[in-house]
């Protein structure tokens, strides 16, 4: 080899080669492309995180409900499931949750919200308390209720993405009904199949047998009037809706406040009859707790004389506590009572012969 060529060979590995310099430009420029795609990347996930992290629902997916209500509740398998009735202003739909999920959402809201939340129903231990009680489903039912209809209301709560959630997802509450209509389905065979078969002992006829099926069918459907389908399974129905007569005196009540007092605390009961005039339909009167307490005792010693069949029927009024046990002037403990007592009132309109009790009305502070 040359010389020259020698030289030139040697130039070429200095490092103030152009060629060379040239190279390492292009590698920088990569690993800055690549660095910069990482950041980017990086970037965008922990955005996605925050995203997750938010309160509010992104604004292409926020959903404005307008009604909400815990109107129902069966048991399955000894686990209660409320059914949620939900609204917006262009659908309807319902969802059927249990408790614990109420208690997850309540959870889950306490740690991203700094609003004050509504009040959720305590928790009871099933070997303490019955859940499956009907009386202890329908004041749970009562009070989740009421945590439902403010929790909607809650300012920067209502468009929370778990809210938004637990409106809507029910995988779990499908696959139960599911399993419950075929059950049901299944106790409905078997049924007519003892049916046909003692119609066959009995010598009579396939026609006479179906006939005599269908009218037990027909019989248990007018038994069956607390009762709804809510996807082919039958629940207990405690719905806001009823049609009362033309001419009971009272329609609709409503507890929408309390007043604390030095001792003791006043609810204000708003009384309404919407089969009269605007002007005459709504009234209110202030009540303590001992006078509905009294009112009870009274309406059911008045029935015992004149209807005792209709006793058992009665919801039951909201149990007494003891105050060296319970603060009656907590705010919670206020709300539970204000919720159960309303609720109570709200039961006994659905009964004429309670509507028509002097005692009742007295209470109300209608005009005998």
């Amino acid at each position: 080899m040359s010389a020259e060529s020698n030289e030139n060979a040697d130039n070429s590995q200095e490092p103030g080669n152009p060629n060379k310099n040239e190279d390492e430009s292009k590698t920088n420029d990569i690993d800055n492309t690549t660095n910069t795609n990482n950041d980017k990347e990086t970037n965008k996930n922990k955005k996605k995180n925050d995203d997750d992290k938010n309160i509010h629902v992104p604004k292409d997916k926020k959903l404005k409900i307008e009604y909400v209500s815990v109107k129902n509740a069966f048991v399955h398998n000894d686990v209660v499931f409320y059914d949620i009735h939900v609204k917006t202003s262009q659908h309807y739909w319902h969802v059927t949750k249990r408790y614990s999920q109420f208690e997850d959402l309540h959870n889950q809201l306490l740690q991203i919200s700094k609003e004050k939340l509504p009040l959720i129903p305590a928790k009871h231990y099933k070997w303490f308390t019955d859940h499956t009680k009907p009386s202890f489903i329908e004041k749970r039912r009562a009070l989740l209720d009421n945590y439902v209809k403010k929790l909607i209301k809650a300012k920067g709560v209502s468009s929370s993405q778990c809210v938004v959630n637990f409106f809507h997802n029910d995988k779990q509450a499908e696959e139960v009904i599911e399993k419950r209509k075929i059950q049901q389905e299944k106790l409905r065979q078997q049924q007519q199949d003892k049916h046909n078969d003692d119609n066959n002992q009995n010598g009579d006829d396939n026609e006479g047998g179906n006939n005599n099926m269908n009218e037990e069918e027909n019989d248990n459907d007018n038994d069956d009037d607390d009762e709804v389908k809510i996807n082919g399974a039958h629940v207990h129905r405690q719905s806001d809706e009823y049609d009362f007569p033309q001419d009971q005196e009272v329609t609709n009540i409503v507890i929408q406040s309390t007043r604390k007092m030095t001792d003791h605390v006043l609810y204000q009961i708003c009384v309404s009859n919407s089969h009269k005039r605007a002007s005459f339909r709504a009234w209110t009167v202030l009540k303590r707790f001992t006078q509905f307490y009294e009112m009870d005792l009274k309406l059911r010693a008045g029935l015992q004389t004149e209807n005792p069949d209709l006793l058992p029927k009665l919801p039951p009024a909201p149990s007494r506590k003891f105050k060296f046990v319970h603060d009656h002037m907590d705010d919670d403990f206020i709300e539970e009572r204000r919720v159960l007592l309303e609720n109570y009132l709200s039961k006994l309109l659905r009964f004429p012969e309670v509507v028509r009790n002097e005692d009742f009305l007295e209470f109300l502070g209608v005009e005998l």
